[in-house]
């Protein structure tokens, strides 16, 4: 790639992949600020999600972020991919495992 615009929009390319937890971080990143991003991203993905199916996150109550963060792990988010999809796709996951969404009491 010799045009500099094509290479920027690879190397934005990359970096997004790293940060939506495709790909390794783009030589010359600070892995740990990676992650730091990375976290902030997944936070802000289940929080995304809650607002979207809150009767999903009260039903499943303390168990709703290890769950999702083990679905997003699976799951990763793509670019282009729409948010209320990505709650459905997590309901639907949940379902697939057959973990009841009703607390024990």
């Amino acid at each position: 790639m010799s045009d500099p615009r094509e290479r920027l929009a690879a190397q934005q390319q990359q970096l997004l992949a790293a940060l939506l937890g495709h790909a390794e971080a783009p030589p010359g990143f600070d892995q740990d600020q990676l992650r730091v991003q990375q976290r902030a991203l997944l936070n802000k993905r289940r929080r995304v999600v809650a607002k979207l199916r809150p009767e999903l996150a009260e039903e499943l109550g303390e168990r709703f972020q290890p769950l999702f963060d083990s679905y997003a792990v699976e799951h990763p988010r793509r670019p282009g991919q729409r948010a209320r999809a990505d709650a459905t796709r997590f309901a639907r996951w949940i379902t697939r495992r057959n973990r009841p969404w009703k607390r024990r009491r």
